[in-house]
């Protein structure tokens, strides 16, 4: 593999919080030298700071010049144009960074296709301002080639977009159908989500037999990795996922819909959250899961981890700020590093698939009791006789899901049999 050369970088912000942006750059590769602030409450709607700080930014790149000028938020297309237009200088919004990083650890055909998708829907407004502004005799076009030019290459970008369509839902597609054929063999499915960099292939490292690459950086994990549950009789699959990044606009996560699918779909979700971050931090990234996972995922399935714990300086703090937001969810610290409360986890994970609840009825034929039926098939264990007169049925089930399946009973005609 080819190492890519070193860049350097100055970062440009009105937000005096940028160890999110540094870290991100430290993950892309680049070397910041400096940066500048603007403390303003909002960005300058044409040129993101005002204009006498963009004289100090054309100053200051003139005087250290760097590869890449950061901006610490989101540009623009407008934006965009003017300050590359201005400073001579390539400029990299954290939208643009997040997708340099996604594109540089992009493993898998899925992973790459994904990443081609969200770089596309980022670039073609940009290509409309640039498109807009650029001139070229007589045909202004896509830099200055024409009319007939500028139709060509937006749709070259349609095709691709369509061809790149038509691959991930082939990809999803096949993935449905191992996730259907996983349920009909009684495989529980386990999620671990959370922030990037929070420790989830480490903790599938430690309660699983894989050996994923672990790096302390930012989305060391595109791909998904599924691997069996280690130490119990019950066929529990864990799978690791993309990690979560606050203020992602919709077309990047509507992107990695299939991978978050994962999460959406599964049995169980554990919620990693690192518990070595300050406070601002951990809340921050816990706010930012959450709106990530809810309403897709029902609180009764999701179990806050809380990873790192022998990096934590006040743990009975962290659990305090996850309870006040979560109140009825389960809670556990614990270190992959030092294997602490690993055990317990395991122990919390069987009782969730466990099912203590006994339950025998008979379901009339009809569409409702089918529907019934086939999501009973995917969240019990469930044994069933078809009679000419109707479905005898034995299962068990959580306790959690009890009264739900009464009620569900109830409404298709069914009947108890004890």
């Amino acid at each position: 593999m080819i190492k890519k050369k070193e860049r350097t970088a100055a970062i440009l912000t009105i937000d005096e919080n940028v160890s999110e942006m540094e870290e991100l750059a430290r993950s892309a590769g680049m070397t910041i030298q400096y940066e500048i602030i603007q403390r303003r409450r909002r960005p300058h709607p044409t040129s993101f700071v005002g204009r006498g700080k963009l004289r100090e930014v054309s100053e200051a790149l003139s005087m250290r010049a760097v590869d890449v000028l950061l901006i610490n938020g989101e540009l623009k297309p407008s934006q965009h144009y003017l300050l590359e237009s201005e400073l001579k200088v390539e400029c990299m919004d954290r939208i643009r960074l997040v997708l340099e990083i996604f594109d540089d650890r992009a493993y898998s055909r899925e992973a790459r296709l994904q990443v081609q998708r969200a770089r596309l829907r980022y670039e073609i407004p940009l290509l409309r301002e640039w498109i807009h502004n650029a001139r070229g005799g007589e045909h202004p076009g896509f830099l200055g080639g024409g009319a007939y030019e500028t139709d060509a290459y937006y749709e070259l970008i349609r095709r691709q977009l369509a061809r790149i369509e038509d691959e991930l839902k082939k990809i999803e597609s096949d993935r449905d159908l191992r996730r259907k054929r996983r349920a009909r063999c009684g495989l529980g499915t386990i999620a671990l989500a959370g922030y990037t960099n929070a420790g989830k292939s480490s903790l599938l490292n430690a309660i699983t037999s894989e050996e994923v690459l672990v790096e302390d950086r930012m989305f060391s994990t595109l791909s998904t990795t599924t691997s069996r549950l280690e130490g119990c009789r019950k066929q529990l699959l864990v799978t690791d996922t993309i990690g979560f990044i606050s203020n992602l606009p919709h077309f990047m996560i509507e992107s990695f819909k299939s991978t978050l699918d994962e999460i959406f779909y599964a049995d169980l979700v554990l919620l990693v959250i690192d518990s070595s971050d300050d406070e601002e931090a951990f809340i921050e990234k816990l706010n930012t899961s959450l709106r990530i996972l809810f309403p897709e995922v029902d609180a009764t399935d999701l179990m806050i981890v809380l990873s790192k714990i022998d990096r934590a300086t006040d743990l009975s703090r962290r659990s305090a700020m996850v309870r006040a937001i979560l109140p009825h969810v389960n809670i556990i610290g614990v270190s992959s590093l030092t294997g602490r409360g690993l055990e317990r986890l395991q122990e919390m994970i069987l009782e969730h698939f466990a099912y203590p609840v006994e339950m025998c009825f008979f379901l009339p034929h009809s569409p409702e009791a089918e529907s019934l039926l086939s999501w009973l098939h995917d969240n019990t264990e469930l044994q069933v006789n078809r009679t000419a007169e109707g479905t005898e049925v034995m299962l068990r089930c959580r306790e959690c899901d009890h009264s739900a399946i009464v009620r569900r009973l109830i409404e298709v005609g069914g009947r108890s049999r004890w």
